[in-house]
């Protein structure tokens, strides 16, 4: 799919949202940039990942522990 008809598919899709809090979280999204110490996580969580990607926990283990 190009990106013209993905971004007329996304208009669609917002057209029907009724929720105003998905409205408000999309804004959010679109106007701000994520915070200097979500950047520095981030970062420090993608060199974990690099040193030892094997170290991972997937998706049912995961709601088990949490």
């Amino acid at each position: 799919m190009d990106l013209k008809t993905r971004k007329y598919d996304l208009i669609q899709k917002l057209t029907k949202i009724t929720d105003e809090q998905v409205i408000e979280d999309i804004e959010q999204i679109l106007v701000h940039d994520i915070t200097s110490a979500q950047k520095k996580e981030l970062n420090s969580r993608i060199k974990s990942f690099e040193k030892n990607p094997e170290d991972v926990l997937d998706w049912d283990s995961f709601k088990e522990t949490w």
